[in-house]
Order: structure tokens, then C-alpha cells, then sequence
């Protein structure tokens, strides 16, 4: 159950005050006709005008928007055959009011000689509540048996980060452990040990030798293979860079590598400066997770073109490469080498900022390394991570979220599903 409210106190004198100044302006603006009836058949009472007065403070209040962003006649009080007061909004207060999903509202005033006091509740069925999760999604997530262990859901690895880019890590690698993986391995440059080993308590640091450049090197393919040999699912791409080096060190991994991999950001980019062929002759799935701007690069085409016809470009790259396609955006199009589509319903452009996408690797990651098939664990992973933006919107609105707001709800999101 959601409920909002709203408290406001007038001084009687204040309004007489303006009433004195600018009497029929004043009551013209603030009022409606209705509320001007009122007023005059209770004499001009100041008492009376305060109480409106306060009321609507207290509506805008709680409706979280305030005086100015809602027009004062957008809230009107009025009373029933008993004195009762109500309340009923127009315009931008109405729309407000249903984008909150408040249903019901009681409105209390307490008059006294000196001040006017307006309490509202505002009650109704949060966004939370009202979710309705597709069965196509919904069927997805497995439920989890009482007997089972960490080792149970599944060993992810990750690969990224550099100097300058350690966010990028960060949240893929808390992404995949709040996705619920049972053990996160996250692979880093050794010059940035110190950091990961601060900001990553729950994941298992494995530093990787760098020569203190604060970046991977090709020369260390040999010790990123061993470490990764035994992993359920890879994500591999954020922050890491591009030269010739990291261009050839992806090449290599992906081809020895004989697990799932979630290929995105810098890895996408090393891919379309190197030889794409490497994505059709893997031994195992991968899903890749481009931007338009990242797909454009990697098709070598104009973003508009792309943005034109998302749907034909992802599923031709799909069948082409032999991978699973997420192109991220409005309406996240996902597409498999089997030529099945699905177009995503939620988020919101609040999660149009940096970091957004290092969390979807994880969460696709993390399911695929819990043992759900690559094409299904990206439709539950961009699901979920939508409804996190959807979810995080709530409370932050769209333009103060941030990434981590997003990774913070992603546990939420999931707990939608379970229930």
C-alpha cells in the first residue's frame, strides 16, 4: 500500500493582510468558481480562505510537485452537504496523481483564530504493486532448491576495467553478485589491485599481470586462460580499452575460451577493429550487448541507418555471427542465430547514463552462469534491468539516476519475478 502526505499551516492574518491589497486578484487566481461560491456564502471569512489556502499547499505537497509546477486552480476543495471537505485535481495535478497510482484521498482542516491547518493522505497502489510481469518472462527464473550452495549458482567471471575505468568493473562485477551469482571472479590489470580489493568485498580478486601500464596485455593470455578455465559464464569488455594489443588478447580469448561469454563495450569495440569472424568461430554462445553507436562501429553503417531498422540489423547480425544480439536503447531489441525476437518493455530514459550497460552485462552474466540458456538470460537479464531503471525512477526520478541507483534495485526487480 502506497501512502503519501501533505501537511501546511496559514496564518489568518497573512491572508487578511492580502485580501486588504489585492482582494478580487487574489481570489481570482487562487480559486476556482466553485471554491469562490464557497467563500462568499461563509462571508469572506478570512479563516475560511486560509483553510483552501493551506489545503492546496498540502495537496501539492503531497503530491511531490509543489505550488507553480501545479497550477493552483488544478487543485479545488470543495464540501459536501455536511461541511465535509474534499478534494478533486485537474490538469497537471490530476496526471501527477495518477502517475503516482493514488486512488484515494482524505483531506482533514483545523481552524483556530490565528492559524489554519490543512492535513492530506494520499493512499493507493504503489508502482511496485502494480507490476505485471509477462509469463513469457516470468517462466524464466528458476526457483532455487533448499539444499543448495554458492558453488550451486554459478562461477562468473569478468574481465574488465583499466586505469581511469574501474567503474565499469565495479558494476559488472556487483551486478552479476546481485543477479545472484554464487561466486564472481573479477579479473583486473595487478596495478589496480588495491582498488578492486577496497571496492569489491564480495567478489574474488584475481590480478592479472599488467607491467604497471594499468591495463590487460596480450602477453598475459596464458594466465587469464588458466584462471578462467573452470568458470560457468565470462563477461568480458567494460572499461577495458582498446589497442592491438587488448584487439588480439579478446581474439584469443574468445576463441579458447569454450563457455558462454557476454561480449560488451571496449570488447565489442576490439572486436569490429579486429577480425569479426572470431564471433562465428567460437565454440560456445555469445551474446553481445551493443549501443547503436557500438553496432554501427561494429557493421561499419551509419547509426541513423541502424536506428532505422534496429530489428532487420539485429537479427541479420544474430544469424551472420551465430550470437545472441541485445541493441540496447528505447525498447531494447534482443535476437538469437534462430531468428527469434524480443522487443523489451521496460526502462525509461533516466538510464540513458554512463554505467547503465556495464550493469546489464552483469546481470546477463549472471544469469546465464546460474544455468539458464544464453537467448532466454538475455531476455530476463535486460527485463529485469529495465524494471530496476523502472523501479529506481520511482524514488529518483529521471534525471538525478545514476547507474548504481540502477544496481541497487536490480535485486528488487528480480524479487518481482519470484512472486
Amino acid at each position: 500500500m502506497l501512502l503519501r502526505n501533505g501537511v501546511d499551516i496559514v496564518k489568518v492574518s497573512r491572508i487578511e493582510e492580502i485580501l486588504t491589497k489585492k482582494g478580487d486578484s487574489f481570489l481570482n487566481k487562487i480559486f476556482t468558481q466553485s471554491e469562490r461560491k464557497y467563500i462568499e456564502q461563509k462571508n469572506y471569512n478570512p479563516q475560511t480562505i486560509a483553510g483552501i489556502f493551506a489545503a492546496k499547499e498540502a495537496v501539492s505537497k503531497m503530491l511531490g510537485r509543489g505550488i507553480g509546477k501545479i497550477n493552483w486552480q488544478d487543485i479545488e476543495i470543495l464540501h459536501d452537504n455536511r461541511g465535509k471537505p474534499h478534494i478533486r485535481l485537474y490538469n497537471e495535478g490530476l496526471n501527477t496523481c495518477k502517475t503516482l497510482g493514488i486512488g484515494n484521498m482524505e483531506l482533514s482542516l483545523s481552524h483556530e483564530r490565528e492559524y489554519a491547518i490543512a492535513f492530506v493522505i494520499g493512499e493507493g497502489k504503489s508502482y511496485h504493486e502494480e507490476i505485471a510481469i509477462p509469463s513469457e518472462i516470468k517462466s524464466i527464473l528458476p526457483k532455487r532448491k533448499e539444499d543448495s550452495h554458492k558453488g550451486t549458482f554459478g562461477r562468473v567471471g569478468v574481465i574488465a576495467g583499466s586505469k581511469g575505468m574501474t567503474g565499469a568493473c565495479y558494476l559488472t562485477t556487483m551486478a552479476a553478485l546481485k543477479s545472484g551469482s554464487g561466486l564472481v571472479y573479477t579479473l583486473i590489470p595487478n596495478s589496480l589491485v588495491d582498488i578492486f580489493s577496497i571496492k569489491l568485498t564480495e567478489a574474488i580478486i584475481k590480478p592479472v599481470e599488467d607491467r604497471d601500464t594499468g591495463h590487460f596485455l596480450l602477453s598475459s593470455f596464458e594466465e587469464i586462460v588458466e584462471t578462467i578455465k573452470d568458470m560457468d559464464a565470462l563477461a568480458i569488455g567494460p572499461g577495458i580499452g582498446v589497442d592491438e594489443s587488448r584487439i588480439k588478447l579478446i581474439e584469443k580469448i574468445l576463441l579458447s575460451y569454450e563457455g558462454p561469454i557476454v561480449l560488451d563495450a571496449d570488447g565489442l569495440n576490439c572486436i569490429s577493429q579486429g577480425d569479426l569472424k572470431v564471433l562465428k568461430n567460437r565454440k560456445a554462445d555469445t551474446v553481445i550487448t551493443p549501443h547503436p553507436g557500438e553496432l554501427s562501429r561494429l557493421l561499419n553503417i551509419e547509426i541513423e541507418t541502424l536506428q532505422q531498422k534496429r530489428l532487420e540489423y539485429s537479427k541479420w547480425v544474430s544469424n551472420k555471427y551465430n550470437v545472441v544480439t541485445v541493441l540496447k536503447g528505447a525498447n531494447t531489441v534482443i535476437t538469437n542465430p534462430e531468428g527469434e525476437v524480443y522487443v523489451n518493455t521496460t526502462g525509461n530514459p533516466g538510464m540513458a547514463t554512463a554505467g547503465s550497460g556495464d550493469v546489464l552485462t552483469g546481470v546477463i552474466a549472471s544469469f546465464i552462469g546460474q544455468g539458464i540458456s544464453s537467448y532466454k538470460a538475455a531476455l530476463l537479464g535486460v527485463y529485469c534491468h529495465g524494471l530496476a531503471g523502472d523501479l529506481a525512477k520511482e524514488e529518483k526520478g529521471e534525471y538525478g539516476m545514476i547507474a548504481s541507483d540502477i544496481l541497487s534495485h536490480i535485486p528488487y526487480s528480480i524479487k518481482k519475478l519470484e512472486h
